[in-house]
């Protein structure tokens, strides 16, 4: 089950989402997905774009979300994070990754993301389920 605060922020993250014409999809992944979620679980979300570098260059975007206490830029190879801490106690792990994060066939760490529970927040154009439903 997931928490009310992180049903609110996936709630916001999905019109914000839509509204952002260089995204193409976010999904959450982990523990969330799963619905095993504690309540000072993390919220890990990956978001697909053509330039990542644009969201993490400058960060006042995830502040749409509320009052930032503090944030930590992390980095996973295919995927670079903007960690934030919000002042309502949510954690949430923005990953970034180019389109090449989804492209078939996908690679192993994709895969292993995948595997460990994800649910699709928005995406254009079918990209990520004419990926992932592929056999």
């Amino acid at each position: 089950m997931i928490d009310a605060r992180v049903q609110a922020l996936l709630d916001q993250l999905s019109a914000w989402a839509a509204g952002q014409s260089q995204l193409s999809g976010v999904l959450l992944v982990g523990s969330q997905a799963r619905g095993e979620g504690r309540p000072d679980s993390d919220v890990d979300l990956v978001l697909l774009v053509k330039d990542p570098q644009a969201f993490l260059k400058e960060f006042q975007w995830a502040a749409d979300f509320g009052p930032v206490s503090r944030h930590a830029l992390e980095d996973w190879g295919k995927l670079t994070a903007l960690r934030v801490w919000y002042q309502n106690g949510l954690e949430v792990e923005f990953g970034f990754a180019n389109l090449s994060w989804i492209t078939s066939p996908l690679d192993p760490g994709t895969r292993q993301v995948l595997a460990a529970g994800y649910r699709i927040l928005f995406e254009r154009h079918s990209l990520i389920s004419n990926v992932i439903e592929c056999p």
